[in-house]
């Protein structure tokens, strides 16, 4: 006979094991954003029929209100493949600062086109309970402030 033979048992019992034993994959860090929130990579095992990597974040804060980036949500969805560089965050978080700035200014410029228009020297009429005349004697507004001053103790 040449050589060593193959070992039925022994191969038997080792592929037992290794159906029982977990495969354990550690999640790699890929990266972090400017709020401090971490973002893992969890590979797939050969033997899986998963085909795309579980991807998750740690979040800083406990409570579920989180705020993520927009690159790195696409990563996290599988919408890209590779995770974001801090480059391009830094260049769109310049941007999206620049553009609220313009909006700001845009909007306050809007407003005093506004006012600009509503301001008109045209006397405007008075309707409703604003139009009927007003008589000093009747109004209770003097007789309430004469009570008043006869009322007081000297």
């Amino acid at each position: 006979m040449s050589g060593r033979q193959r070992g039925l048992f022994r191969m038997i019992f080792r592929d037992f094991l290794a159906s029982i034993r977990p495969t354990i994959n550690r999640p790699k860090l890929m990266g972090e954003d400017y709020f401090g929130t971490k973002y893992y990579e969890v590979s797939i095992n050969s033997s899986s029929k998963k085909k795309k990597p579980s991807r998750y974040f740690e979040a800083i804060n406990d409570d579920f209100e989180q705020e993520i980036p927009a690159e790195w949500e696409a990563w996290l969805r599988h919408r890209r493949k590779e995770p974001p560089t801090f480059a391009e965050i830094e260049t769109n978080y310049k941007i999206q600062v620049t553009k609220k700035l313009n909006a700001a200014e845009k909007l306050e410029a809007s407003k005093k086109e506004i006012e600009a228009l509503n301001k008109t020297d045209i006397p405007v009429e008075k309707r409703g309970y604003e139009s009927f005349p007003i008589y000093e004697e009747y109004s209770t507004k003097n007789k309430l402030a004469e009570l008043k001053s006869k009322l007081k103790p000297k």
